[in-house]
């Protein structure tokens, strides 16, 4: 009877292993697929105003500081 229980518990223990690993890395897909429409709408309204405003490289420069913060 303990090998079965220990067997069942082997084999749950893998499956719930292997379902958080996916969900993870689903996860980290779904994330890093939001940032890059994220970066490039930043740098679509960035190029935008920078037409706009004429901008420099100093102001530029101060957006991605305050970014960092």
């Amino acid at each position: 009877m303990t090998k079965i229980i220990g067997k069942e518990y082997t084999e749950l223990l893998e499956q719930l292993k292997d379902r958080i690993a996916t969900n993870r890395y689903k996860a980290a897909l779904a994330v890093n697929s939001k940032l890059i429409l994220l970066y490039h709408h930043i740098g679509t309204e960035i190029l935008k105003r920078q037409k706009e405003h004429t901008w420099g490289a100093k102001n530029l420069f101060k957006i991605f500081v305050i970014g960092e913060k």
